[in-house]
């Protein structure tokens, strides 16, 4: 999750409130897939899918890996 940290310190110099809210937002969004791990789309990556978070539009790719969901990495609208 030492992605989901860097992008709240990116945030949270710029306006920490929105940081708060983005991070909760896309921990809420992880949780789901703790739950429903297969609520992404797949992508081209072998067994990489995707979820998109609502709020903030992040995207969160992830593996499931037996009964875990492993965060591959999570990109917002526009980034590759």
């Amino acid at each position: 999750m030492s992605q989901l940290a860097s992008l709240h310190e990116y945030l949270q110099v710029r306006n920490p409130v929105a940081a708060g809210n983005v991070a909760a937002s896309i921990r809420r969004t992880i949780a789901r897939l703790s739950r429903l791990p297969l609520l992404g789309k797949p992508t081209d990556e072998a067994d990489v899918h995707v979820l998109v978070e609502p709020e903030y539009r992040y995207r969160v790719f992830y593996r499931v890996e037996g009964k875990e969901v492993m965060v591959v990495r999570v990109l917002r609208r526009g980034q590759d």
